[in-house]
């Protein structure tokens, strides 16, 4: 993890980076296992060079990252969007803009497993570990592995959209049609 965000300094430093960048992985962390009312306890930004792993406890104001998602000029991707934007907007009331979900992407391609981990060891050759998929995010400190845990996500999701072929990000924007100038996203 680059950097871990819990001050509204922070948070726009980081997201006036990241709107720089054509391409960003989103994914948010809750605790519907572990809470009755659930709510988003981690929201995880990852460009090319840089993960940032935010703290909504912390950081009461996200207005960087709603306008972030909202920025038709940078495209987000997801993976099983559904539940994150539902989360988003209800809580947030922040709607993505040029938005691209690899779990959609990899059932209409028709892949026989469309989760985020299986997808990754496929296209990209990172085996992820699921040992905190359940954890209870609303606890804090969070400990250094959890926190490791929740950027890998967006660190490999970038790659994830890039390599899964026709209707990548990288060809297809969330209208399906291919950008004009397809972002550059590099993988390692």
């Amino acid at each position: 993890m680059d950097s871990y965000v819990s001050t509204y300094e922070a948070l726009s430093q980081v997201i006036t980076a990241f709107r720089r960048d054509p391409l960003v992985a989103v994914d948010t962390e809750a605790a519907s296992f572990h809470k009755y009312l659930d709510r988003i306890y981690l929201v995880q930004l990852s460009t090319t060079e840089h993960t940032a792993v935010i703290d909504p406890l912390a950081v009461t104001d996200l207005n960087p990252v709603g306008e972030l998602l909202a920025d038709p000029a940078v495209e987000k991707v997801f993976h099983d969007a559904d539940y994150d934007l539902r989360i988003l907007d209800r809580d947030y009331r922040f709607r993505a803009a040029s938005l691209f979900d690899t779990r959609i992407a990899a059932q209409l391609a028709g892949e026989p497993a469309i989760g985020l981990a299986a997808l990754l060891e496929k296209y990209v050759g990172v085996k992820l570990s699921k040992a905190h998929q359940r954890a209870d995010w609303s606890q804090r400190p969070l400990p250094p592995e959890m926190l490791s845990y929740a950027a890998d996500d967006t660190r490999h999701l970038r790659c994830s959209a890039k390599r899964s072929g026709p209707g990548s990000a990288s060809s297809a924007g969330s209208s399906g049609l291919a950008h004009p100038t397809p972002p550059t996203v590099t993988c390692e």
